[in-house]
């Protein structure tokens, strides 16, 4: 009982405020509440005291400090059900300078990036720097580092041990997501990270891309509760018949809402059964449209009710993951996080309120997160053996014409096809064929300094010339390039080398434009606005190769991905994700 006692003050002042004996700090006065429990919108007083609601009924004491909300619906404050932030190219504490403005008060973090590069200590730096901020940060702890053990070089490995030590945390509340190959077929190290989750009363989250029939039913027997994989209406409707919640997402190359939210408004799905998710959404997309504040416009857009959209975005996501008694919902008790806005319909954050306090208004933060000095060790981890020739990425045989498996992306979604093509062999060295957009891919090993480089061929990227490169690849996390030839391959490698992580294009052996991201080679400790301007001009440069992709260096960080159908290529070579190993590019 003593490990409670520090709130009973805080209870007691909240509960004396309810009942009118003690002055609140901040009465929102004559709100249209969205009550998301009954659906009605209400109009009432919000009482403040202590960081939480103590009563949503007329104040009848006088409030230290009254807000006028007369003009305004109060809307509880918006829930990101799963984000890795470190995938967001911005440190926790710079991303909330620009999501805390669009409503987003609380974010449940997957931090497996930056475990599959620095480990333990990796992810308490990020918890450090994520306590700079008003952002309320829970964490799902990282199932799979490695995601694909034997087919990739991490710089970290997780057991069963660390899932035991974190999910004591008090920030815990779930498993991180556990993709399908660690159930299928039963696998003791994984699902003894599932039952120590079960044990101390944390959700299980999932990672199902592409599971149907009797391998769904075994991957939700295995007790994961939800999934954010899914691309059409028939795959979220079979998990939802399975007893899975579905997470909507929306993030930067991942574009899944518009499809999904037809099970809602047009085959009459409860809506209970979803909430929202971006997953991995860039900077220049946050500042351009939005964050979750944007899922729900776009839900309501597509013709979701309002109060519905809200639901989507707080109080099923609070639910899921056992948050609700403190947030997801503005009623008594709760943490009073709460978003403001005039029109519910066009859904647009006017004011933005944390523990009680104003932290935003107009789109704008009111008081900047305090810096967080990232350690030397942390900004020191593209350590690879060498650097690149050329001549790593060259492909040979001894054909005319050589036939072999490509990568073929899919844009708005993370799944890609396996496709074979024949290319031409030139002086013994196989050639892309930039007509029928066949160009290189290449996964370098950047952890261990094996000196690790393997090459295949992917399309859909449509460059005509140079290379683009980067040092986030998930979920290992080497560096990965697509070019058009070897030079600019090898450049654009060694130039991410020098910049120790980051974003690259290069041309004719010309670096053209790059985005340093020293911090685990995945986070810049600039701002959101510095932060965007380089993205956007390294968008724009690979528009000027050719390229057509609307996120393509996003795109590029899932295309090595090796547990996602159907090919995924990391530095041991490319894996055929449903069987789980490696296999030739060349067909023979």
């Amino acid at each position: 009982m003593k490990e409670n006692s520090g709130e009973l003050p805080t209870i007691k002042r909240v509960i004396r405020t309810a009942l009118n004996e003690l002055s609140p700090e901040l009465t929102l006065r004559n709100c249209k509440l969205v009550n998301v429990y009954t659906e009605e919108i209400l109009t009432t007083d919000v009482s403040i005291t202590a960081g939480r609601i103590a009563s949503i009924e007329k104040c009848q004491s006088s409030p230290k400090k009254v807000l006028d909300c007369s003009r305004y619906y109060a809307v509880p404050g918006l829930m990101d059900g799963h984000v890795h932030l470190d995938s967001t190219l911005l440190t926790p504490s710079q991303l909330s300078k620009i999501i805390l403005p669009c409503g987003t008060t609380t974010v449940l973090m997957d931090p497996m990036e930056i475990a599959n590069v620095l480990g333990l200590r990796g992810i308490n730096s990020l918890l450090d720097d994520s306590g700079r901020s008003s952002l309320k940060t829970y964490v799902q702890i990282s199932s799979r580092v490695p995601t694909a053990p034997g087919l990739e070089t991490t710089g970290a490995v997780f057991g069963v041990r660390e899932i035991l030590r974190m999910v004591k945390w008090g920030s815990v509340v779930s498993l991180g997501e556990l993709d399908s190959s660690k159930v299928i077929p039963p696998q003791d190290e994984y699902l003894l990270r599932v039952l120590a989750a079960k044990e101390a009363r944390k959700v299980r989250v999932g990672h199902a891309a592409g599971l149907s029939g009797a391998e769904l039913n075994a991957y939700a027997s295995a007790g994961i509760s939800d999934d954010h994989e899914c691309v059409t209406v028939e795959e979220a409707w079979k998990r939802i018949r399975v007893g899975m919640k579905v997470m909507i997402r929306e993030g930067s190359s991942e574009r899944n809402l518009e499809e999904l939210v037809k099970l809602i408004i047009e085959k009459g799905q409860d809506p209970r059964n979803f909430f929202f998710c971006t997953d991995d959404k860039h900077p220049n997309d946050i500042m351009r449209e939005g964050h979750i504040d944007y899922n729900v416009r776009k839900a309501i857009s597509l013709g979701l009710d309002p109060v519905k959209a809200v639901q989507l975005a707080t109080i099923n996501c609070a639910e899921h993951f056992r948050l609700d008694d403190d947030v997801g919902s503005i009623a008594p008790g709760r943490f009073a996080d709460i978003v403001l806005v005039r029109e519910l319909k066009k859904f647009r954050p006017e004011i933005v309120i944390v523990n009680g306090k104003i932290v935003a208004r107009s789109g704008k933060l009111l008081s900047q997160p305090r810096e967080y000095k990232w350690p030397k060790w942390s900004t020191d981890t593209i350590r690879m053996k060498r650097k690149v020739d050329p001549t790593d990425f060259e492909i040979t045989s001894d054909k005319e014409m050589q036939a072999v498996r490509v990568i073929q992306i899919i844009e708005g979604q993370i799944i890609n096809k396996e496709i074979v093509h024949k290319l031409r062999v030139i002086g013994g060295k196989v050639v892309v064929d930039i007509a029928d957009d066949i160009l290189k891919i290449a996964c370098v090993e950047r952890h261990q300094r094996t000196g690790n480089v393997a090459v295949a061929f992917v399309q859909g990227f449509e460059l005509r010339e140079g290379a683009i490169a980067s040092s986030v690849a998930h979920d290992h996390h080497n560096i990965v390039v697509v070019g058009v030839d070897e030079a600019d391959i090898a450049k654009a490698v060694n130039t991410i080398k020098q910049t120790r992580g980051g974003l690259v294009a290069v041309r004719r052996g010309k670096v053209l434009e790059k985005l340093e991201l020293p911090v685990a080679g995945l986070m810049s400790t600039g701002s959101p606005e510095v932060v965007t301007r380089k993205l956007e001009r390294l968008n724009q440069v690979v528009r000027v190769l050719g390229c057509k992709l609307s996120a393509p260096f996003m795109t590029l960080s899932f295309i090595s991905l090796p547990t996602v159908p159907e090919l995924g290529l990391t530095d041991k070579g490319l894996v055929d994700v449903r069987s789980r190993r490696i296999i030739p590019v060349k067909v023979d």
